[in-house]
């Protein structure tokens, strides 16, 4: 062979293995950051989602609140009304009762189990009250006093449990949105107090 085309063959041969050897490298290189991507992108989407729940959660809690707080407005209005009064047996409490229900089966949907059970006690305790006040209520039909006055050891009871079953209800959504816990996404929570 001749000089000349035997160093035009190891010439192409080596130009060949080093363009086969740097396209090898360009793959493993590229299929190993498009690893690193997808991974960072799996890691992002399972961060929004859990972002996504916690807003879901926070939501369902601060709707249960706000129709707890509706229903003892009522309650409230009930036990400083002067009997007899048409709104002791109206429709708004039974309305503020449903809202509170439909919030509470948001709650149960959201989770977590000790957050639902929370607020089942406070959805029973005003129950409780609601009846508690027409107990009162139907035991001095013919007095024209007001309710609170005919039983206040019947409200200042009624007061504790609401007092018990809604911060009961408040520490647990806290814990279950990892302590940060406000009124709106705005708002940033309180600063958690030592134990003493």
């Amino acid at each position: 062979m001749n000089d000349t085309v035997a160093v035009a063959l190891i010439t192409s041969l080596s130009t060949l293995t080093a363009a086969g050897l740097a396209g090898s490298v360009s793959a493993w290189t590229a299929n190993k950051q498009l690893r690193h991507q997808a991974l960072l992108a799996r890691e992002e989407r399972a961060e929004q989602r859990a972002t996504d729940h916690r807003q879901m959660r926070r939501e369902a809690y601060e709707r249960f609140l706000s129709h707890a707080d509706a229903a003892y407005r009522v309650l409230d209005e009930r036990w400083l009304a002067r009997l007899p009064a048409e709104s002791q047996h109206g429709g708004s409490g039974f309305a503020a009762r449903r809202a509170l229900d439909e919030a509470y089966i948001r709650v149960r949907l959201v989770g977590p189990e000790d957050v639902a059970e929370r607020g089942a006690a406070v959805v029973r305790g005003i129950g409780n009250e609601f009846h508690q006040h027409a107990r009162v209520v139907n035991s001095h039909p013919d007095t024209e006093d007001c309710v609170v006055d005919l039983d206040p050891s019947a409200r200042a009871q009624a007061l504790r449990v609401r007092g018990a079953t809604t911060g009961e209800f408040v520490a647990a959504a806290r814990r279950a949105l990892g302590g940060e816990f406000s009124l709106s996404p705005d708002v940033p929570a309180e600063e958690p107090r030592p134990r003493r």
